[in-house]
């Protein structure tokens, strides 16, 4: 992802920890890993759910027509210009919905708000809206649902209550990705142990401050883990601003701080191709490493991994097809039906180094920064992308 493009979402990350939303309520717990562990914010209705919970938009079309848009805080970079493409291509399987104009704010908080209210004016039906602007979105969402839309912001909270305020929110559980690459470090250094680093976004962000608390969670209860010290202040990642330049003068840093780094946790692709030069321009050999998939990070695996068999890494889904569960949350509520999809995503590996099934994908045709885990065919990469 882009230093701009993180930064939005720093701003609304999806915070799952033990607390209670404004009605007293906390979230439902489920079977999956780590729920003892997590509660979301939103309401008693909101549930952590698995990939494998999703289901159709065709279970939720219903039979009156709708009109359906995409209001989005921003839409400069490719990874939400990714999400425009996967909720068109989700209301097309949806005969009666209409798609209204695509709504891109170009990060004004004024015209995010002036778009909104546009749409309801126009007679939208039902809104997913990227809430860039956080709270100061948040009378308009109110006013949009009491005149009678169905809307659903997705990936940044903007505060407030679901039911109340708007329609539900979507999102994805943090804690949870942080449980899942500590894992996978642990089950990679083995008996031997290591040195890991948590490279973070923003100074204090949520996204990353709830990713460390995973990590720090698996490696005090893993026993696979207990080898591996962690580097980094308790509860602090390390500031990169999720930029590749930056995360580049950071990790250059961070070699000539530590002698010895075997793992580099992060959750982002596009910040990590920096870290790697970084390694590359000291002479250091790549650790393991984790981020969100994208297309360059598995390409420069692809480059570095002959000359260096250690190197391996993981990815989860950067998860643009979140977009498309906002969308039948939207659909279904305005239509009268039921949708007990889960409002909370446990993001699932995409991508492992080590294992056959899920080796990194790179497509030299598309750009470093494209996203392969979106749920779309190759003609529609290539127009994305082109």
């Amino acid at each position: 992802m882009t230093d701009k493009q993180r930064r939005t979402l720093a701003a609304g990350a999806v915070v799952i920890t033990a607390l209670l939303t404004a009605t007293g309520c906390a979230a439902k717990k489920n079977d999956s890993p780590n729920a003892a562990n997590v509660e979301a914010v939103y309401s008693d209705e909101t549930r952590i759910g698995e990939v494998n919970q999703l289901k159709s938009i065709q279970e939720f079309c219903g039979s009156k027509p709708l009109k359906v848009a995409l209001a989005d805080g921003t839409g400069d970079n490719a990874w939400r210009k990714t999400a425009r493409a996967e909720f068109e291509d989700e209301a097309r399987k949806c005969p009666n919905l209409t798609v209204m104009p695509y709504s891109d704010a170009q990060n004004n908080p004024q015209k995010a708000i002036s778009d909104i209210k546009a749409l309801v004016a126009q007679g939208a039906d039902a809104i997913v809206v990227f809430p860039d602007a956080g709270e100061a979105l948040l009378p308009t969402l109110r006013e949009a649902f009491k005149a009678g839309v169905a809307i659903v912001p997705w990936t940044a909270n903007p505060g407030g209550t679901p039911g109340k305020d708007y329609t539900t929110f979507v999102g994805h559980n943090t804690i949870n990705d942080g449980h899942t690459w500590a894992r996978w470090t642990c089950e990679r250094l083995g008996d031997a142990g290591g040195n890991v680093l948590v490279l973070g976004g923003t100074p204090g962000n949520t996204q990353s401050t709830t990713e460390i608390k995973g990590v720090e969670e698996e490696f005090a209860a893993n026993p696979a883990c207990r080898n591996v010290k962690l580097l980094n202040e308790p509860g602090k990642p390390i500031d990169t601003n999720w930029n590749p330049a930056q995360t580049q003068r950071v990790v250059a840093g961070l070699l000539t701080k530590y002698p010895k780094i075997d793992a580099i946790i992060s959750d982002s692709g596009d910040g990590s191709l920096g870290g790697i030069r970084a390694f590359e321009a000291a002479n250091r050999k790549l650790p393991l490493w984790t981020a969100n998939d994208l297309n360059g990070f598995a390409c420069a695996w692809r480059k570095h991994s002959a000359q260096q068999p250690d190197y391996h890494i993981v990815t989860v889904s950067s998860r643009t097809w979140i977009v498309r569960l906002a969308l039948r949350k939207a659909v279904a509520a305005k239509q009268g039906i039921t949708n007990d999809e889960p409002e909370i995503i446990n993001i699932p590996i995409y991508e492992d180094s080590f294992d056959q099934a899920k080796q990194p994908k790179c497509d030299p045709a598309l750009p470093n920064n494209a996203i392969l885990s979106a749920q779309l065919s190759p003609e529609q990469f290539k127009s994305i992308y082109s």
